[in-house]
């Protein structure tokens, strides 16, 4: 009975362990979805239907991107490029909200386009005449003033960009299907500055001209709402410096009650006028004894709102506001009260429940609520110490004031600061923060060393003192590590038996590795990011101080603790990799139009390439010596390879000529970490073909005028071309991505073919090896030992090229390849889609070029794992890296070994930014996270407790044996 309780024991514990990988979307990779940089005209807070309460925060970015915002935790619900494509400085894009149907319409370049709130989904679209774009984009709601009838149309402002049309105001049905009227001006002169805004009763029509003979003037044309004719035209002086919304002289345009304002370039005084009457105020402004530097018009743009507006005076030291009232029967404005100044940065927002507007104030410290009517402060909130790094971009802010009954208000602030961080604030509280400032990614590099080890660094402290100071810091260290003992016990029972996604994530950051990488910026910034999940950004520095001009970055390395920035004109910026200090700006005297790094003494040296494609050593401010024999490819700009040596000396090598009408677009190299595990292939019948592996190789790619492509496969050390492949019919207009890697290579592009009109993607995948026969090294095999490359019959020792070509469904717009420690572990294919805005890890097994074409693959090819040649490459979405998500306007991928043999670090950016780990040959060094770690522990136990329990049973019987014998 004793061995039945036993295997009923063993048998309820030894369940099969499920050892299954799930699937980790979402908790191995991090997805930055961003907008770009808000704009303060187009970002308010808005119900995406008259039936809910809930609001959404709506905005269109700098980079013409339209978008809603969930504001409890800053997720982006939908997204629509009103350009098409990703734009940069795209500051003349509109957004205005149609209240009756919760709908958005937005106004970029000469499209209309109307919005459903709640999903993006695209209603209408209207373009405007050719010639023009949008200068100006204003609902026109309500009663109309004859007619009594209640509508809901778009006035639009087209402004010329072709010298021969002519200023137009358009009122644009609010179906989008046709235009109401017309109004066109054709005495104003080509280039004039031009607004429109709307009241309840007209519609304005506002230039503004400047002379040196004549004052400064704004010309107010007044139409008629419902036909688009002039009522009246008046004239009012302006100032030089206008304080509307965009740069422009018209303010609260969006309001019953819009007006004009401007002020001196010494910020002295304003001047105010209404739209609808002549009359004009200056007021003079309490500078409080500080130097102003610049004023921002805050108002509420809402119709039922009371006439408020309040000037944010910034100071040289200090930051202050003053609240006006509008008497729209006088025509006056007065002050009502100042807010104290304060040397904090503020950011100042309007907001209104119905007719009474509210203004907030929000600092680092706290947020404080205002009505316009009185300087008493209605409600105060603390923040949490959360604070921004520096950056040179105007921050703003939106606000929504929320009623919670006779006095307590609740309030969210959508701050917008000077560093790119867009945040929400609800009553003092963070609630969430996102970095727009890294749609702006433009180059990146690896920080390989990762986040400092603080044991090494205490290691380090150690070694550089005297033994005894050593010995007592040690000592502290271990009595201080003894003190949390009792916790690291208590939480080996819960790292067993427990399990939860952040106990996950740290396990495997540390099986991974912790990896940053650091971006350089379009404006100028240079930012450390964690390559791991959750993509925490670790510093950020501002080098618009540093960076003048059009300077750009050409090039980002990390070595040794230090950020090195090389710029275009040659200058080298050196940060502190850690915190992103400056450490050092040295100035250069090469301008810099592509930058190499080659192997050195004492570390790599780094090479120069001029516009010319002439390479020239960094002797400026690089003192390290080049080695002898390295050999560096440049394209000239008449489209020609040209070889260099490189070492004491620059030499010019070999020069390639291309096929005439051809021109050499780009050169393409290994990798520098691109280690081969084995330098052959194991065939099904235990043969081996051996790879063609050659470190010195470069792939060009030529295209010409006619629609042709050429692929040279060159010997970098002598120029010889190793191989050659010429296609067709190719766009020239599309990128041609290329990636070259152990002994293969792949490119993919674009073709049309003009019988059928038809457009397809192709991507080719060749392999080089020594000999077509199996077991044979080919002409290298009986070379002798001191075989030189320069030798006359080295050119017949070209690799044997087996070529495969596929058709996908859509381009491809960037490629890269996956990256292990040593190499072991089979390859992936990365390829980026812009159409799917998806990232698809392709499995190298399946471009093999040895697939059997029309017919199956036999015993031998099976154990390969060749399969049957299919000329349409399905891509699968099991191979999707980026999963559901949508990764908007990726530019390039990277990828770098992790501790791990199976596991490769893949990095995206570009608009968005997006990283994850991927195993192509499966986590072989790793258990899943299906793995039961409890149950593994009981099966040790029970086994244990087995073992325990037939210990007796085994010595009586061994014991009965003895005696038996």
């Amino acid at each position: 009975m004793r061995w039945y309780g036993v295997v009923s024991i063993l048998t309820s514990l030894l369940l099969p362990v499920t050892a299954i990988f799930a699937d980790d979307a979402f908790h191995i990779d991090f997805h930055h979805a961003l907008l770009g940089s808000p704009q303060s005209s187009t970002t308010f807070f808005h119900k995406p239907h008259s039936n809910t309460n809930a609001s959404l925060l709506y905005t269109v970015s700098d980079k013409a991107v339209l978008g809603a915002i969930n504001p409890k935790d800053g997720s982006v619900l939908w997204r629509q490029s009103l350009a098409g494509q990703l734009v940069n400085n795209a500051s003349t894009s509109y957004l205005v909200t149609a209240e009756r149907d919760g709908q958005l319409v937005s106004g970029y370049e000469r499209t209309v386009a109307c919005w459903d709130g709640l999903d993006g989904r695209l209603v209408w679209d209207y373009t405007i005449p050719e010639g023009t774009k949008i200068g100006g984009l204003q609902a026109v709601s309500g009663a109309e003033p004859v007619t009594g009838r209640i509508t809901q149309d778009y006035v639009v402002l087209a402004l010329p960009v072709d010298p021969t049309a002519h200023i137009t105001i358009i009122r644009l049905a609010g179906d989008g299907s046709a235009a109401r009227w017309h109004h066109v001006d054709t005495s104003t002169p080509h280039g004039t500055p031009a607004s429109v805004a709307v009241s309840a009763e007209h519609i304005y029509y506002i230039t503004t001209s400047h002379g040196l003979l004549t004052s400064n003037k704004a010309t107010i044309i007044t139409l008629d709402r419902a036909k688009g004719k002039e009522v009246s035209q008046t004239s009012a002086p302006i100032d030089s410096e206008p304080l509307g919304t965009n740069g422009q002289y018209v303010a609260a345009i969006g309001s019953n009650s819009p007006f004009l304002i401007s002020t001196d370039k010494s910020f002295k005084s304003f001047k105010f006028s209404l739209l609808d009457s002549p009359k004009v105020s200056t007021l003079v402004l309490d500078d409080k004894g500080d130097d102003i530097e610049d004023i921002t018009v805050i108002h509420p743009c809402h119709a039922a709102a009371a006439p408020h507006f309040l000037l944010h005076i910034k100071g040289k030291t200090r930051q202050w506001a003053e609240v006006y009232h509008i008497n729209t029967k006088t025509a006056d404005v007065t002050k009502a009260y100042s807010l104290p100044a304060t040397a904090e940065e503020s950011f100042f927002a309007a907001g209104n429940i119905e007719e009474t507007v509210f203004f907030t104030r929000s600092t680092e410290m706290d947020v404080s609520l205002y009505s316009s009517a009185s300087h008493g402060q209605l409600a105060r909130w603390k923040k949490p110490n959360f604070k921004t790094s520096p950056g040179n971009l105007k921050p703003h802010a939106t606000v929504e004031v929320v009623s919670r009954g006779k006095s307590s208000y609740a309030v969210r602030v959508a701050e917008f600061s000077s560093s790119g961080d867009w945040s929400l604030v609800r009553n003092g509280e963070l609630q969430w923060s996102r970095p727009e400032m890294l749609a702006y990614a433009k180059i990146a590099a690896w920080d390989e060393n990762g986040a400092p080890d603080a044991l090494a660094e205490e290691l380090d402290l150690e070694s550089s003192v005297n033994p005894l100071t050593a010995y007592i810091h040690r000592l502290k260290r271990h009595l201080h590590d003894l003190a949390s003992l009792p916790n690291y016990l208590r939480s080996i029972r819960d790292t067993i038996l427990q399990s939860s996604p952040e106990v996950d994530a740290t396990a495997r950051r540390s099986l991974v590795g912790s990896k940053s990488i650091v971006l350089g910026t379009s404006r100028k910034e240079v930012i450390a990011l964690d390559a791991t999940p959750p993509g925490l950004l670790r510093w950020q520095a501002d080098l618009s101080a540093e960076i003048s001009g059009d300077n750009e970055m050409r090039s980002i390395g990390v070595d040794s603790g230090r950020v090195s920035i090389y710029l275009s004109e040659g200058s080298l910026i050196v940060l502190n990799s850690t915190t992103g200090a400056l450490i050092e700006h040295q100035s250069g005297s090469i301008p810099v139009a592509q930058l190499i790094h080659i192997p050195g003494s004492p570390s790599p040296a780094v090479i120069k390439v001029g516009a010319d494609g002439v390479p020239h050593p960094a002797t400026d401010f690089a003192p390290n010596t080049a080695v002898e024999g390295n050999i560096v490819v440049t394209l000239s700009p008449e489209g020609k390879a040209v070889g260099w040596t490189i070492g004491q000396d620059v030499e010019k090598t070999w020069i390639l000529q291309p096929q005439p009408g051809f021109k050499i677009i780009s050169a393409i190299s290994r990798a520098s970490h691109d280690p081969v595990a084995s330098i052959g292939r194991v065939l099904g019948d235990r043969s081996v073909l051996y790879k063609y592996l050659n470190p010195n190789i470069a792939l060009l790619l030529a295209t010409s005028d006619s629609g042709s492509l050429t692929i040279y496969l060159v010997d970098a050390i002598t120029g010889a071309v190793l191989h050659t492949a010429t296609h067709n019919g190719v766009l020239s207009d599309r990128i041609i991505p290329a990636v070259l890697s152990e002994n293969w290579l792949t490119y993919t592009f674009t073709s049309f073919d003009p019988s059928t009109s038809g457009i397809s993607h192709q991507l080719v995948i060749s392999e080089l090896y020594e000999s077509s026969a199996p077991n044979d090294r080919g002409l290298l095999s009986s070379l002798p030992t001191n075989y030189s490359a320069f030798a006359p019959d080295a050119a017949a020792a070209r690799p044997h090229v087996i070529s495969q070509a596929f058709t996908l469904a859509e381009p491809i717009s960037h490629l890269a390849v996956t990256q292990t420690t040593q190499g072991i572990t089979s390859r992936q294919l990365l390829a980026t889609l812009p159409h799917s805005n998806a990232i698809v890890g392709i499995p190298r097994e399946l471009l093999d070029p040895r697939r059997p074409i029309d017919r199956d693959a036999n015993t031998t090819e099976r154990e390969e794992g060749l399969l049957r040649y299919t000329p349409v490459l399905d891509l699968n979405p099991q191979w999707y890296l980026t999963h559901a998500r949508e990764v908007v306007g990726v530019e390039s991928v990277l990828s770098s070994p992790s501790l791990l043999e199976s596991t490769s670090v893949v990095f995206a950016y570009g608009h968005d930014i997006f990283g994850t780990t991927v195993t192509p040959s499966m986590a072989f060094d790793v258990l899943g996270k299906g793995f039961n770690k409890g149950q593994l522990v009981l099966t040790v136990l029970a086994l244990g407790a087995g073992v325990m329990a037939l210990r007796p049973l085994v010595r009586r019987k061994a014991i009965e044996g003895r005696w038996k014998a």
